[in-house]
């Protein structure tokens, strides 16, 4: 049986959450689950996730089901990046979200804690030539990550 890949790891992280936003649906056009997870999300920003919750909730199998701050399930879309990216420009990220899942199909794409702040996690089954057109955009390195 083949080891499996680690995942793709952008280790200086980015951090202009407004071009992220706007970029998201352009790199990940499948993507039909975001996550938001925070203590500090602004009540505009919130009630935003809500209207956005998919019509049938249900929590991706690999993401746990303890935790200490609220969660904002939402259907992805360009219009909800677009949106994000707008509030991007006026808030401070950690009103937007603190930690950060985007998924297709039950199957994770991203993994972000502390996003804005801190290494990027990318599902090892992302095409390479998906995350280096995130990492270009940004100026920054990437590779499969290194745990231990």
């Amino acid at each position: 049986m083949a080891e499996a890949l680690p995942a793709w790891d952008i280790d200086e992280g980015i951090r202009n959450a407004e071009r992220f936003f706007r970029a998201l649906p352009k790199l990940f056009p499948d993507a039909n689950l975001f996550i938001a997870q925070g203590s500090r999300i602004a009540d505009d920003v919130a009630a935003f996730y809500r209207e956005h919750a998919p019509p049938v909730p249900s929590r991706p199998a690999d993401l746990s089901r303890f935790t200490l701050t609220r969660r904002y399930f939402s259907v992805p879309s360009p219009e909800f990046s677009l949106q994000l990216a707008r509030f991007a420009k006026e808030k401070p990220s950690e009103q937007l979200l603190h930690h950060l899942y985007l998924y297709r199909d039950g199957h994770q794409l991203i993994e972000w804690h502390d996003a804005f702040a801190n290494a990027l996690f990318l599902s090892p089954d992302l095409p390479e030539s998906t995350i280096a057109a995130l990492a270009d955009k940004f100026g920054v390195r990437y590779r499969r990550a290194r745990f231990g």
